[in-house]
């Protein structure tokens, strides 16, 4: 069972939670530059674009937000005797938790801030992206819409409440959108390159401007197939293994990847390799709902207070660079949908500009109900090989192993019989109806079959001259003969076959 203990990415100006004990500190001055991709796979050698952002971000300061008693959330509270003796302080000036609400006014528990020491808060008319490598993103600004989330807090107000310091910290930030048909012009505008950014030095102001310069050094990121320009991995346009691509290639039905969790969890994948992972690159592994994007595997762990859902670190200098993930059995049960995600996390750069550039490979999938995996738990124990094949009647009931995982009724009961009848509607016209097994997927057919003299069978296909087909669905197939039963017999049956 593949369950190690979560890591995840941490990428903000101040860490959010913390113990009573200690309280996780931040470099006081970062830039990050994070270009994001997000595809979904849809096949062995296809994917879609779901859309993607350019998110740059600059903070200089520090200001470690603490819990009070049993809360380890960041909270707001009146100035209070019993948070830890000189952590109190006042927002006057900003957004500190960067949700968008001035927070002017409000107290919040800090610990041992540091004010900013090279970029002037307050100041983002005066930000521009001062160079970047050629490419299509606008020029001087590059599209930016600067959003200025720098605080002033006044500390030590419970120690010293007339004499508390005023910490001044700079926070600035812009994203840049992709929708999922922008893919060509997210491609042509973030290109690998240094990009280097002109901020308001600290003492800046509008009529004396001064200039402090950062760059962040953007390298080539693992793409999905099919790559660059829409070659495919069997174009012989590109090296095979260095664009992502999930190799279980039997495995795809209408889009998305089928299993049976019973007898097979497991997914390989190529484009991680020593040419395309660095030393400080890191990939996750997540199991979510397809809808919420809730994170279901891996488990939560259980602790007190119950640690946040992560994805699972499966990738990185001291893990290696993996090239599947095997969940193993029994984590998930037949007749369900998921989404897998890996999440490729690029972590490189040179002092306080760091490249968190992030590319996510996600796919569907459908754990469907097989007769090999049913065989597994229908059957038991010891039962010899030749009485589990799908044509062997192990009950003796005339029913074959098969018929009966179809029809669901019990191969190992023979008092379990399954009963296809046809009826008569209409003007007597023969009709046949049976519910399918649930969650079968792509890997069981329904196959109906008519005859004349119950020895010479034919199967139905739309456009049969004897036979309509009027259901063929997941839920249920149903024919109904286009003549009288005295024309068309009722002579009917359902035959099954495995893919």
């Amino acid at each position: 069972m593949n369950i190690v203990k979560s890591t995840a990415l941490l990428a903000g100006a101040f860490s959010l939670t913390a113990t009573l004990a200690q309280a996780q500190f931040l470099e006081t001055l970062d830039l990050t530059f994070r270009d994001t991709k997000v595809f979904k796979m849809i096949g062995p050698n296809d994917s879609e674009y779901q859309g993607g952002e350019l998110f740059v971000r600059v903070f200089d300061g520090n200001a470690a937000i603490l819990g009070c008693a049993a809360n380890f959330s960041p909270f707001y509270t009146t100035p209070n005797i019993f948070c830890p003796s000189g952590t109190t302080g006042l927002v006057t000036q900003g957004d500190l938790d960067g949700d968008g609400v001035r927070d002017v006014g409000v107290y919040v528990s800090i610990s041992q801030p540091v004010p900013a020491r090279s970029i002037q808060p307050f100041l983002t008319e005066a930000v521009e992206l001062y160079s970047a490598p050629p490419s299509d993103l606008p020029r001087p600004l590059g599209g930016f819409n600067w959003a200025d989330n720098s605080t002033v807090i006044f500390y030590d107000l419970i120690n010293d409440p007339v004499n508390g310091v005023g910490y001044e910290l700079t926070d600035f930030e812009s994203t840049r959108t992709y929708l999922p048909n922008e893919l060509e012009r997210h491609r042509r505008e973030i290109v690998p390159g240094t990009y280097i950014f002109k901020f308001p030095a600290l003492g800046s102001s509008e009529e004396n401007p001064a200039n402090f310069f950062m760059s962040a050094s953007h390298r080539e990121m693992v793409e999905a197939v099919p790559g660059p320009g829409g070659r495919t991995v069997d174009s012989g346009g590109i090296d095979v293994g260095n664009d992502f691509r999930v190799t279980n290639d039997d495995r795809w039905n209408n889009g998305v990847m089928e299993l049976d969790p019973r007898i097979v969890f497991n997914f390989q994948w190529e484009g991680f390799n020593p040419s395309t992972f660095s030393g400080n690159d890191r990939i996750f592994f997540s199991v979510r709902d397809r809808e919420t994007r809730k994170i279901v595997f891996p488990p939560i762990p259980v602790a007190d207070p119950p640690n946040p859902e992560l994805p699972q670190l499966i990738g990185s200098s001291d893990l290696g660079i993996p090239t599947g993930y095997d969940l193993g059995p029994d984590f998930f049960g037949p007749n369900q949908q998921f989404s897998v995600e890996v999440e490729f996390v690029r972590n490189s750069g040179v002092g306080s500009a760091v490249d968190r550039s992030t590319r996510l490979y996600q796919w569907d999938i459908d754990l469907i109900d097989t007769y090999p995996g049913f065989v597994t738990e229908g059957f038991s124990p010891g039962t010899p090989d030749e009485l589990l094949e799908p044509d062997a009647d192990f009950d003796g009931d005339g029913y074959t192993n098969l018929e009966e995982f179809g029809l669901q009724t019990s191969p190992t009961d023979p008092a379990s019989i399954p009963n296809p009848t046809p009826v008569l509607i209409g003007n007597d016209q023969c009709y046949l109806e049976v519910a399918k097994r649930p969650g079968v997927g792509s890997r069981l057919d329904y196959i109906m079959q008519y005859s004349s003299d119950q020895e010479n069978w034919v199967t139905i296909e739309q456009g049969d001259p004897n036979w309509f087909i009027v259901f063929n669905n997941d839920d249920r197939i149903s024919v109904l003969s286009r003549a009288a039963y005295n024309v068309n017999p009722c002579f009917l049956r359902v035959q099954f076959e495995q893919n």
